[in-house]
């Protein structure tokens, strides 16, 4: 049986370029795809995951092979205290390398803030953060007031944004749309949802994460507004939102613009 000339100089083409770069030909073409998983797994220190998860485990009371690492980001702090002093703590001023690391079970998030090898740990918050489904940019939550009900604003990725009332508390991205009152919809362009997802970046969003902004002493008519996006949450009193700091008005501005 004769092969065609191209089909012969097509081989020896391949065969030359595997020698030339060292890798064998079969090995080459049967490489096996890596998982996101694993790479995840062999990122970080093996024992960071079992530190991390144990103490949490302790915390809350869920056994630790229910909880899983899902991010892990190298980090430089820029204090002893990993950035999450206690009040009236002294953090010495020195930066310490170390890891972000969060911790998941179900919807529910932890996020903590260590050292490189995961000896000195602290947790940003017990209470966990709310994990957004992967189709929402960002979500805000309007409440309290003296009709004391609740306003859920959703923006999805195809740039669809809902708004409704929240039934019994319960957010508009799990609640049913028989249990929503006053459910509205409408688009945006999608470089409308670029241009917002880049101010999200630009303003990094995610340092204002577990921030509240609390109404002052002895104020009784407000709202608290809770702006959520995949890199975390910041809550504030309406009536102090021109003392926000700029970023965070900069972000307010162009949701609202949204919507």
């Amino acid at each position: 049986m004769r092969f065609p000339v191209q089909l012969i100089s097509a081989i020896a083409l391949i065969s030359v370029l595997s020698l030339v770069s060292g890798i064998p030909l079969l090995q080459a073409t049967a490489a096996p795809m890596r998982h996101p998983t694993a790479l995840l797994a062999t990122s970080y220190p093996k024992a960071l995951s079992w530190r991390v998860r144990k103490d949490l485990a302790r915390r809350v009371g869920i056994p630790t092979h229910e909880l899983r690492v899902i991010e892990a980001e190298r980090k430089t702090w820029g204090d002893g205290c990993f950035e999450l002093a206690k009040p009236d703590e002294f953090c010495t001023q020195q930066l310490v390398e170390g890891w972000r690391v969060v911790v998941a079970k179900g919807d529910r998030t932890w996020v903590y803030h260590t050292d490189l090898q995961g000896r000195s740990l602290r947790l940003a918050d017990l209470k966990p953060r709310e994990r957004l489904p992967q189709n929402v940019v960002f979500r805000s939550r309007l409440s309290g007031g003296f009709a004391g009900q609740t306003y859920d604003t959703v923006l999805l990725n195809d740039g669809t944004m809902q708004q409704a009332i929240a039934m019994g508390g319960d957010s508009l991205l799990t609640q049913s749309a028989s249990s929503s009152a006053s459910l509205r919809a409408w688009k945006v362009s999608p470089q409308k949802v670029q241009e917002f997802r880049e101010l999200l970046k630009r303003e990094q969003f995610q340092n204002f994460n577990r921030k509240t902004y609390s109404p002052p002493q002895g104020a009784a008519d407000f709202f608290i507004m809770t702006l959520t996006s995949p890199e975390g949450t910041v809550e504030y009193a309406d009536i102090e939102e021109g003392k926000l700091p700029r970023s965070l008005q900069t972000i307010i501005q162009a949701w609202n613009t949204l919507k």
